[in-house]
C-alpha cells in the first residue's frame, strides 16, 4: 500500500507541474460568433421565388407548397399578387439536391401565410389566405416515396379562419398564436389555440388563455424546454388596430405548458449592445435543450417610414383638391419628392435584418450568433432537415422574392482542449491501469477478488460507497438541476443520511453475520432458490441498464469538450474500466473511487471560487440568483405530477432502499471492511459526506446560471443542458487542471461502470456458478469472475453506444426513473424477508410481480411523477406478498436468525 501511495503521489506531482507550467496560457473562450455556415442548394423551381409558403419535412424530403409572389410587376406598378397551390419536393440524391414536381402534386387550395408543423406522421398545414379570404382548413400531407405521391388528409378545422400567425410544436401538441381572421378587416388577434395530435380518435382544437400583451400578426413562436418543463415562446410581430393604426412590437412572453401560465420576458435582444428590436416576419427553430434560433426579421423601420410617406402624400393630395391651380405645382413637387423617397424605401438593398439571434430559455438572454446570406429573407419557414437548417425562398424586399434555398450548418465551436489537458487525461488513465496492475498481484482467490480480503479501511469503503452512487450522472447532471431550475431537489440528499441508521441497525447484521458474498444468498436462506435467482437476475438487468447510462453521459461530455466521436469516447472508457477492474478486482475499484472523489470535490470547489471571482463576488451571485427565483428550496404544493417537496423527500427516502439495501455493488463494500463496526462506520461516512457535497453540487449549478446569465455569449448554441459544466471546464478552467477534472469525470463514470461490472461478476460467479457447481475449484471461480467482468464491460459499452442514438431530455431524471421502476420490487422482497415471519417465497415473488405490473401501468398510463414510483412500488410488493402469504400460509421454513425478530431473539440469548 505504501508503494502504491508513493506511486500515485508522484504521478499527481507530475500532473500539477504540467498545470502550473500552462496556467499562464489564455483559457478564455473565443467569443467571436458566426456559428452557422451557409451554402446554396438548388434554387426553387419558380424563378420568382415565393413568400409565405408552407414548408416541412417528411420521409426524408423537404416539401414546399403554396406561397405567393408578384410574377408580372412590382406592387404599386400594376403588379398583382398571385397565390399558388403547387407543391414542390426537394430530394437529396447522393451529394446533390434536386426538386421534383408533377401536375398531381397540388394543395386543395391556393394559399400562403399560414403555418406548418413537421411531425413523424406527416406535415400539417394550418390556415392561410388566398389574398381575398382567410382559410380555417387544416391538412396533413404525407409523402409516399415509392409512388412519389402525396396523401392529403383533412384534420379538424380551426375554430376561426386564421392567417399570418405562427406555431410551436412540442410533446405532440401544436400551439397557434396571433394572426388575423379577415383580409377585408385585417385586425390582429390574440388567438391562442392548441391541438393534441396524439389523440387521433378525438382530435379537436382547444382555446387557451392568451398572453398578457397586445394582439399581433407575423409573430415569432417556438416551443422549447426550460429545464425539464416545456414552454411556448412568443416574440415580436406587429399590431394592427381596427382604426388602421399599427405598432411594431419587440416584446416577448413564455407560456408554462404544465401550469398553463404566462410570464412576461425581457424584450427581444434586451441584453444586447444595440438593445431590443423587432424581428417580425422572421423564422424560429428550437436548437438543443434550451436555445431558440431566430433568423433575420423586419425591424419595422422601413415599414413605418413607408406608412408615414404614404400618409403625407395622401394629405398633400387632399390639399391639392382645395387649393387654386397656382399653388398646386408646389404640392406636386413635394409629392414627387415623397415618391422618390418611397421608391428608395422600396428598392433599398437588404431592408431586413441579417442577424441570426439565439435566445436561451434558462437565462432569458439573447446573443447574436451569425449572419444570414445576402439577401436575407423574411416570411419563410426555417426547418431542420437531417441535422441541417434549411431556409427556402422568402421575401427579400417589399414585393420581391428570392428563389434561393440555403442550407446552414451549426458550428459547435468546441473549445481547444490543448496538449496539456490531453496529457493530464492520459496520465490519469495510466494511473488507473497502474492501480489495476498493482492490485492484481494480491488477487489470489475469489475472497480477495470479491471482498479484498477484508483489508479495506472503513473511511475508504465509505468514500467508495459514495463514489459508487455518485457517478458522472451526479457530478454533471445534479448542478444542472439548480442551473436550469432551483434547489427543490436538494432535500433528497438528506434522505441518504437518514438511511444510514436504517441500514446499520436493520440490514447490515444479516449481510455480515450470515457470512455471505452476494446479498442474494440471504434471499435463498430466507425464502428459497427461486427468490435468490429473481434477485440476482433483476440486479444484473438493472446494472446493465445503469452501466449504459453512466458511460453514455460522460461520453457526451467528452464530445462537448474534445473533438471526439461519441462512440469512440464510450468505447475508450469501457476499455479502460475493463482493464483495471479485471486486473485489480474490488481493491482497484475502491481505491480508484477514493482518488476520483478527491479530484471531483476539489474541482467543484475550485470552479465555485473561479465563478464567484469572475462575476465580481458572492453578493452578485446571490442577488442575481435571488432575483430570478433560482434559490427556491421548498414547494409545498400537493401534486402527484410535478416536483414537490413532499414527493421528493418521501420518494427519495423510499428510493434509497434500492441501492443501500438490495444493490450488490453497494452491499459488497459493507463486506470489504474488517468487521461489522467498521462497516457501520463506512455507512455513516457515506451518509455524512452526502449532504455537504450535495450542497456544493447545487451551489455550483446556481453559480453556473449566474455566470452564463451574465455571459450568454459563452454558451454553445444547440448544446444539451447536461453539457453546461463540461463546457465551463473546457472554456474557463486553466490548462492542465481542466484536463485533470475531465479525467475525474471520466473516472466517475468508470467508477460506476467498474462497480457494476465487478458486482455482476460477483453475482454471476456466486449465485450461479458456485451455487450450481459447488465442486468447482477456487482457480476456476476466479478465472470465471474475470471473464464475466470482461464480457459485462463489453455488453454495457455496446448498450451505451445504442443509447447514444436516443435523445433524453434530462439524464439525471431518466436515471432516477429507471431506479424507481426497477428497484422497488427487489426492495420490497428484502423488507418482507427481514421484517415479516409469515411471508414465504411464493408470496414474495407474486408481490414483486404485482409491483412490476402496477409500476408499468403507472409509468405508461398515468401522469404521476417518477419520484412517487417507489412510494407505490415498494408498498404494493410488501402488502401483496404478505397478503398472498397470509391467504396461503407455509410454515415449513425455519427462520432462526433470518428475520429481524429472530435476530433480536438470538442476540438476547447470547
Amino acid at each position: 500500500m505504501k508503494n502504491l501511495i508513493q506511486y500515485v503521489i508522484l504521478l499527481l506531482v507530475v500532473t500539477m507541474a504540467l498545470y502550473y507550467n500552462a496556467i499562464a496560457q489564455d483559457s478564455s473562450a473565443d467569443t467571436s460568433k458566426n456559428i452557422i455556415h451557409w451554402h446554396s442548394l438548388s434554387d426553387y423551381p419558380d424563378s420568382n421565388g415565393v413568400a409565405g409558403a408552407f414548408v416541412g419535412t417528411h420521409n426524408n424530403v423537404l416539401l414546399m407548397g403554396g406561397g405567393a409572389n408578384f410574377p408580372s410587376a412590382m406592387p404599386g406598378k400594376g403588379g398583382e399578387k398571385v397565390f399558388y397551390n403547387t407543391i414542390h419536393i426537394l430530394q437529396q440524391d447522393s451529394a446533390s439536391y434536386n426538386w421534383h414536381t408533377s401536375p398531381g402534386l397540388t394543395l386543395p387550395d391556393s394559399l400562403a401565410y399560414g403555418a406548418t408543423v413537421s411531425t413523424e406522421n406527416g406535415i400539417i398545414l394550418i390556415g392561410g389566405t388566398d389574398g381575398k379570404t382567410v382559410s380555417s382548413k387544416v391538412y396533413r400531407l404525407q409523402w409516399e416515396p415509392d409512388s412519389k405521391s402525396i396523401d392529403i388528409e383533412n384534420l379538424p378545422s380551426l375554430p376561426k379562419p386564421l392567417a399570418f400567425m405562427d406555431v410551436g410544436f412540442i410533446d405532440n401538441t401544436i400551439y397557434v398564436a396571433g394572426g388575423q381572421h379577415s383580409m377585408n378587416d385585417p385586425e390582429a388577434t390574440k388567438i391562442f389555440w392548441k391541438l393534441d395530435i396524439s389523440k387521433e380518435e378525438d382530435l379537436q382544437w382547444e382555446e387557451l388563455h392568451p398572453w398578457p400583451g397586445p394582439s399581433r400578426i407575423l409573430p415569432i413562436a417556438a416551443a422549447q424546454y426550460k429545464g425539464d418543463t416545456p414552454y411556448f415562446f412568443l416574440f415580436s410581430g406587429r399590431n394592427l388596430n381596427a382604426d388602421g393604426s399599427m405598432n411594431i412590437l419587440n416584446d416577448a412572453y413564455r407560456y408554462n405548458i404544465k401550469e398553463q401560465k404566462w410570464n412576461v420576458l425581457g424584450d427581444v435582444g434586451h441584453n444586447l449592445p444595440d438593445s431590443s428590436r423587432s424581428v417580425m416576419g422572421a423564422s424560429a427553430l428550437p436548437s438543443g435543450d434550451s436555445h431558440i434560433l431566430v433568423f433575420g426579421g423586419d425591424s419595422g423601420d422601413a415599414l413605418m417610414e413607408r406608412l408615414e410617406l404614404i400618409t403625407q402624400m395622401d394629405s398633400l393630395r387632399n390639399q391639392m383638391q382645395v387649393l387654386p391651380s397656382s399653388r398646386q405645382q408646389d404640392i406636386k413637387q413635394q409629392i414627387e419628392a415623397f415618391e422618390l423617397k418611397l421608391t428608395d424605401n422600396l428598392t433599398q438593398e437588404n431592408p431586413f435584418s441579417k442577424n441570426v439571434l439565439s435566445y436561451h430559455t434558462i437565462t432569458d438572454s439573447w446573443d447574436n450568433v451569425g449572419q444570414l446570406p445576402n439577401p436575407p429573407p423574411v416570411t419563410t419557414t426555417a426547418v431542420k432537415w437531417n441535422d441541417q437548417i434549411i431556409l427556402p425562398s422568402g421575401e427579400t424586399r417589399p414585393g420581391v422574392r428570392t428563389p434561393e434555398v440555403w442550407q446552414g450548418t451549426i458550428d459547435s465551436r468546441t473549445p481547444q482542449f490543448g496538449w496539456v489537458n490531453y496529457s493530464a487525461l492520459g496520465l490519469y488513465a495510466i494511473i488507473l491501469i497502474g492501480m489495476g496492475f498493482y492490485f492484481s498481484h494480491r488477487e489470489d482467490a475469489t475472497d480477495d477478488y470479491f471482498l479484498a480480503g477484508n483489508r479495506i479501511p472503513w473511511w475508504a469503503a465509505g468514500i467508495s460507497i459514495y463514489a459508487t452512487q455518485l457517478s458522472a450522472i451526479t457530478f454533471i447532471s445534479t448542478p444542472v438541476l439548480a442551473y436550469a431550475d432551483n434547489w427543490i431537489v436538494f432535500i433528497a440528499y438528506f434522505t441518504i443520511f437518514l438511511m444510514a441508521p436504517v441500514v446499520i441497525y436493520f440490514y447490515l447484521p444479516f449481510f455480515r453475520r450470515l457470512n455471505v458474498t452476494s446479498a442474494y444468498e440471504y434471499l435463498e436462506k430466507r425464502f428459497h432458490l427461486a427468490v435468490r435467482l429473481f434477485g440476482s437476475v433483476s440486479f444484473i438487468l438493472f446494472q446493465l441498464g445503469r452501466m449504459s447510462v453512466v458511460v453514455f453521459l460522460p461520453a457526451l461530455t467528452l464530445t462537448a469538450i474534445l473533438d471526439m466521436n461519441i462512440y469512440a469516447a464510450i468505447i475508450l472508457m469501457g476499455v479502460l474500466a475493463i482493464i483495471y477492474t479485471t486486473l485489480g478486482g474490488i481493491e482497484a475499484v475502491i481505491w480508484s473511487d477514493v482518488l476520483q472523489v478527491f479530484i471531483l470535490v476539489s474541482g467543484i470547489i475550485y470552479s465555485l471560487y473561479f465563478i464567484i471571482n469572475y462575476v465580481g463576488g458572492l453578493e452578485i451571485v446571490y442577488t442575481t440568483a435571488l432575483e430570478h427565483d433560482k434559490l427556491q428550496l421548498f414547494d409545498f404544493s400537493f401534486s402527484f405530477t410535478s416536483l414537490a417537496t413532499w414527493s421528493i423527500f418521501l420518494g427519495s427516502f423510499a428510493l434509497q432502499f434500492g441501492p443501500y439495501t438490495t444493490d450488490q455493488a453497494v452491499i459488497q463494500r459493507y463486506l470489504t471492511t474488517r468487521d461489522e463496526k467498521s462497516a457501520a462506520d463506512s455507512i455513516w461516512t457515506n451518509g455524512i459526506i452526502s449532504i455537504p457535497t450535495g450542497f456544493l453540487f447545487f451551489a455550483l449549478g446556481t453559480c453556473l446560471y449566474v455566470f452564463y446569465k451574465l455571459n450568454p455569449d459563452f454558451l454553445s448554441v444547440g448544446m444539451q443542458n447536461d453539457q453546461v459544466f463540461p463546457l465551463f471546464i473546457g472554456q474557463q478552467l486553466p490548462m492542465g487542471y481542466a484536463g485533470l477534472l475531465i479525467a475525474g469525470i471520466f473516472s466517475a463514470s468508470m467508477s460506476s461502470l467498474d462497480s457494476s461490472m465487478h458486482s455482476i461478476s460477483t453475482v454471476a460467479t456466486v449465485d450461479f456458478y458456485e451455487r450450481f457447481v459447488p465442486a468447482s475449484t477456487e482457480n476456476a471461480r476466479l478465472n470465471l469472475a474475470r471473464w464475466v467482468t470482461v464480457l459485462t464491460g463489453v455488453l454495457g459499452t455496446l448498450i451505451a453506444c445504442l443509447l447514444a442514438s436516443f435523445p433524453i431530455q434530462s439524464l439525471y431524471f431518466f436515471f432516477q426513473e429507471i431506479i424507481g421502476l426497477l428497484s422497488s420490487a427487489l426492495a420490497g422482497i428484502f423488507i418482507l424477508g427481514i421484517f415479516t415471519k409469515r411471508t414465504h417465497g411464493t408470496g414474495a415473488l407474486i408481490g414483486a410481480i404485482i409491483s412490476l405490473i402496477v409500476l408499468y401501468i403507472v409509468k405508461f398510463h398515468t401522469p404521476i411523477h417518477f419520484y412517487i414510483y417507489p412510494l407505490i412500488g415498494i408498498p404494493v410488493c410488501v402488502f401483496s406478498g404478505y397478503f398472498i402469504s397470509y391467504l396461503f400460509p407455509d410454515h415449513g421454513k425455519k427462520l432462526e436468525g433470518l428475520t429481524y425478530r429472530t435476530l433480536v431473539t438470538k442476540r438476547d440469548e447470547n
